[in-house]
């Protein structure tokens, strides 16, 4: 079976690769706006399926592929927080998120093609609980790390000890891949002795 990870991410092929050692890499394509009709959950089951579509008619129909594609977002108060556009609106951002408790949702999908298409989509919720910060604290954690790839401005691998007070749930969700859900949706496919034995 050849297994592809639909990422740009190098935080989700790290963290494949902690369980997989040989995988290929394809570069998706999802339109990313942020709608206000869109129900944060929905919202990232909508991007990790349109990242999916945007792959799974390149590969070939016979050939035996899984196809593992995975969207992270941060939301508070069902509000959506994408990727900062800059300082100002990163520093907006953790200015939100300080203080409170947040929802890490991650929406995997899964497509398994051979003979024919099986899909399996799921989702993980982590709740991360950050330090109420003053200004100072937000410039110096910003300064700090590359926050314009990371949804809602903050990275949890990156320094989080200086912003996060508390997680409930997967860390691996808050770093973009979750791997207890990964691995449960991999058995509901029949797929774990195939790929791990």
């Amino acid at each position: 079976m050849v297994i592809i990870l639909g990422s740009s991410s190098p935080r989700r092929k790290s963290i494949l690769h902690t369980i997989i050692e040989d995988f290929e890499i394809r570069i998706p394509h999802a339109y990313e706006e942020i709608r206000e009709e869109y129900d944060p959950i929905q919202y990232s089951k909508r991007i990790s399926k349109e990242k999916a579509d945007s792959i799974i008619h390149t590969l070939p129909d016979k050939e035996d592929h899984l196809l593992i594609c995975c969207d992270t977002i941060v939301t508070v108060n069902n509000l959506i927080l994408g990727k900062p556009t800059g300082l100002t609106d990163a520093k907006e951002k953790l200015h939100m998120l300080k203080g409170k408790t947040h929802k890490v949702i991650s929406s995997i999908i899964l497509i398994h093609k051979h003979n024919d298409i099986i899909e399996n989509t799921d989702f993980e919720i982590t709740h991360v609980t950050f330090k109420n910060l003053n200004n100072t604290e937000i410039l110096k954690y910003l300064d700090s790390i590359n926050y314009m790839d990371k949804a809602g401005g903050y990275a949890i691998q990156d320094n989080g000890e200086m912003i996060i007070d508390s997680i409930d749930g997967s860390i691996s969700n808050v770093i973009g891949l979750p791997l207890g859900l990964f691995f449960r949706m991999l058995s509901e496919m029949h797929l774990t002795e195939k790929i791990f034995l």
